[in-house]
C-alpha cells in the first residue's frame, strides 16, 4: 500500500515536471497601436549629452502623459542635432514613426 502510494506521488510528480517543461513557440508580443517604445532611443544615447538627455526626458514624459505632440516636438529638436550616429537617427527615426502612428489613433490627450 506505501509503495503503492509513493509510486504514484512519483510518477505524478515526473509528469508535471515533464508537463512545465515545454517551450513556448511564442514571439514577443505585438505592440499595440497608440503605444510608444522609447527604450531602443535610450539604449543609443548612453551618456548623453545635457542637451540631449533634456530633449529625452521631455519626450518620455509627454509620451508617458499621451501629449504627443510635445513629444513629437522634442524628438524633432533631437533629429536636428549634427553629431548624431547612423543608429541613433535609425532609433529616433523609429521612435518618431510610433508617435505619428500613436497621434494618428487618436490616443493623444489634448494639450492644455
Amino acid at each position: 500500500m506505501k509503495a503503492t502510494k509513493y509510486l504514484l506521488m512519483i510518477l505524478t510528480v515526473g509528469v508535471l515536471a515533464l508537463a512545465g517543461c515545454g517551450k513556448s513557440e511564442k514571439g514577443p508580443p505585438p505592440r499595440q497601436p497608440g503605444r510608444v517604445d522609447l527604450s531602443q532611443l535610450h539604449e543609443q544615447f548612453p551618456n548623453p549629452t545635457p542637451e540631449v538627455s533634456a530633449c529625452l526626458d521631455k519626450a518620455r514624459f509627454a509620451c508617458r502623459y499621451r501629449t504627443f505632440e510635445t513629444a513629437q516636438a522634442e524628438l524633432d529638436k533631437l533629429a536636428q542635432m549634427p553629431d548624431l550616429t547612423a543608429p541613433q537617427k535609425k532609433a529616433l527615426d523609429e521612435a518618431i514613426e510610433q508617435i505619428k502612428a500613436a497621434i494618428s489613433a487618436g490616443n493623444s490627450r489634448p494639450t492644455q
